[in-house]
């Protein structure tokens, strides 16, 4: 249907130019006809019998058409970089790929939002082992640009999107019904109320109703989420590279519409996701309150039972080309290598890199403070994540409708600025205990939604204006790699900073105003911090104009793409090490994973 309407919008471009043509002759002839007169010369027979026939041919005038332009030479509609039509998001192509991104916020919600109420609560899990779990459900987050290579350069049947769709899925489908179908152990505590009394003073009959066995159980748990996780990004990377090529269809005053619907989308499950966890696992076995719940494995079921329609629906409906010609590994390797020369590329993979470093600067005071001073329930973070999603719908959908082509700097310079002045105003007034209620402080997170959810689609638009034809999936997970590879830059240093401070548990819970002092003196840090990353603005292009022009006229530079390269690879080294040595008892107080309380 796609295709027919291009056809025809190009049909109506050229009997237009024929008959523009067939004006310009019968006028060319009268000219001669004058011209002839004038000079007596003779009439040409074969003129006149040519020009006769011309005008009796009649060329049917198909209706012209209100749809895109297209190039007759290109085949790209007006301002578009990839030939063929934008396309329709309530068709079934689209659907087809917001399908994924559906299932995407699910599962990307879920498995991380069951790591307090089952291994914490339920399982009663060091603190070391729920780390480790929180890391290795991360981890494969940074190898997005490895699995975007892959894709790109290996086809299988054929395609090289579809196939690892569905493979990704077919993963975690599996690791989520092993995980539903597998006999969980009982709860470490017999009775709920347990929590709450100190160890020194157990009975021995409480202390022979606890089940031992329990913590242990849970580390084949931690890893089929981690091949889940896997499983899922196999089909999210191939899903961002179609996203480009359908992104690079759509003409420049709508270009940037796709990215905002599926990642709406994305957030709107996120937000389900949020409600099954806070709802469903909030009974006193999961660390809630309620009477009624689901289980463990009934949560894994229900995620699994929401993600196997996806696998039919990604081969039925997500549409891409054959590869007609499979380009060698080579050939791709020495393609992302001039591209990551490119001054484009290189400067914003700098600025998504060094701004994510500073502006994810935070204090560790913040959850202690949530808990020993705000006194917030698991139900209620939850409610919060629920309403912080629910912000970054409205900011991803009014960022779509009617910021398309506002500046890129100027709106990351206001929501920062915003949030800074909305957020000191809440943790000053709790700090000093002028006000400490739950969703005074829980306002803070769902504000803070509007920065990250702007700094992300503007992270996807810029992204598009790069990514050349064949590397789609490389560059795209090399810039959104890139920006997961700041968090664990900032964790650090904010451990490593605030490490001089009276900021502990033990601080916290004695609330002295010399520990306010320290506190407030973290946040302002924070603070500076994040301001610091409005500095590297002048990398960020400020609109698609100027970052296809960085494109075309920026040049290239071998030292600079080295640099890049170096610097990216130090960063996932040091992201893997950071999360696997701060799991390790033995390794946790290193100065490189943020030390510890002497």
């Amino acid at each position: 249907m796609l295709q027919n309407d291009e056809d025809r919008t190009s049909l109506t471009t050229i009997a237009d130019d024929e008959e523009a043509e067939l004006d310009q002759m019968d006028e060319h002839f009268s000219l001669r006809q004058g011209a002839q007169s004038d000079d007596h010369s003779p009439t040409s027979t074969l003129d006149l019998a040519t020009t006769k026939s011309i005008k009796t041919m009649k060329c049917p005038k198909p209706t012209k058409l209100t749809t895109t332009t297209t190039d007759l030479h290109t085949g790209h509609t007006k301002g578009a970089l990839r030939q063929g039509v934008a396309p329709d998001l309530l068709s079934i192509e689209c659907i087809g790929l917001i399908s994924q991104y559906a299932a995407v916020g699910l599962v990307y919600g879920v498995l991380p939002s069951t790591i307090t109420p089952f291994l914490t609560y339920y399982l009663n899990m060091e603190g070391t082992m729920t780390t480790s779990a929180r890391a290795l459900i991360s981890i494969p987050w940074s190898f997005k640009v490895f699995i975007g290579v892959i894709s790109d350069c290996i086809p299988l049947f054929g395609y090289r999107r579809r196939p690892y769709m569905v493979l990704g899925w077919s993963v975690t489908v599996v690791c989520l019904l092993m995980m539903a179908m597998s006999t969980i152990e009982a709860p470490y505590f017999p009775d709920p109320a347990m929590r709450n009394i100190k160890p020194i003073d157990y009975s021995p009959e409480m202390i022979q109703s606890l089940n031992k066995n329990a913590p242990s159980s849970g580390a084949k748990y931690i890893v089929l989420m981690m091949f889940a996780t896997l499983g899922y990004l196999f089909a999210d990377v191939a899903a961002d590279a179609v996203v480009v090529e359908y992104a690079q269809r759509e003409p420049e005053e709508i270009r940037g519409r796709t990215q905002t619907a599926i990642y709406t989308v994305r957030t709107l499950f996120n937000v389900l996701a949020q409600a099954i966890t806070g709802f469903g696992l909030s009974s006193s076995d999961y660390g809630g309150s309620f009477e009624f719940g689901l289980s463990f494995p009934d949560a894994m079921l229900l995620l699994a039972i929401f993600c196997l329609p996806v696998i039919p629906m990604t081969w039925m409906y997500v549409r891409e080309e054959v590869v007609k010609e499979r380009q060698t590994f080579q050939k791709y390797i020495g393609e992302l290598w001039g591209a990551i020369q490119s001054r484009a590329v290189y400067q914003v993979i700098a600025y998504s890199f060094l701004s994510g470093v500073f502006s994810g600067f935070t204090y560790v005071a913040q959850d202690p403070m949530t808990s020993y001073w705000v006194h917030a329930t698991s139900f209620n973070l939850s409610l919060s994540s629920i309403f912080g999603s629910f912000v970054t719908v409205i900011t991803l959908t009014m960022t779509g409708k009617y910021g398309l082509h506002w500046n890129w700097r100027t709106m990351q310079v206001v929501t920062m600025v915003s949030v800074i002045v909305l957020d000191a105003m809440c943790t000053m007034l709790v700090t000093w205990n002028i006000v400490r209620k739950q969703w005074f402080w829980l306002g803070v997170s769902v504000v803070e939604a509007v920065p990250d959810a702007v700094g992300f689609i503007i992270s996807t638009y810029v992204v598009v204006e790069l990514a050349g034809h064949g590397n789609e999936g490389a560059i795209y997970g090399l810039l959104t790699t890139v920006s997961n590879l700041g968090g664990p830059f900032a964790l650090t240093l904010t451990k490593n900073v605030n490490a001089a401070f009276k900021v502990y548990n033990e601080d916290i819970l004695n609330d002295t105003e010399e520990v306010r002092r320290d506190v407030t003196i973290t946040i302002l840090i924070s603070y500076a911090m994040k301001l610091l990353a409005l500095a590297f603005l002048p990398l960020l292009p400020r609109q698609k104009s100027e970052a296809q022009a960085l494109k075309k006229l920026g040049g290239s530079s071998r030292w600079m793409g080295t640099l890049t390269i170096s610097y990216l690879s130090f960063a996932l080294v040091w992201a893997i090490l950071t999360n696997l040595l701060g799991i390790f008892e033995s390794t946790r107080c290193w100065v490189i994973t943020g030390g510890c309380k002497e």
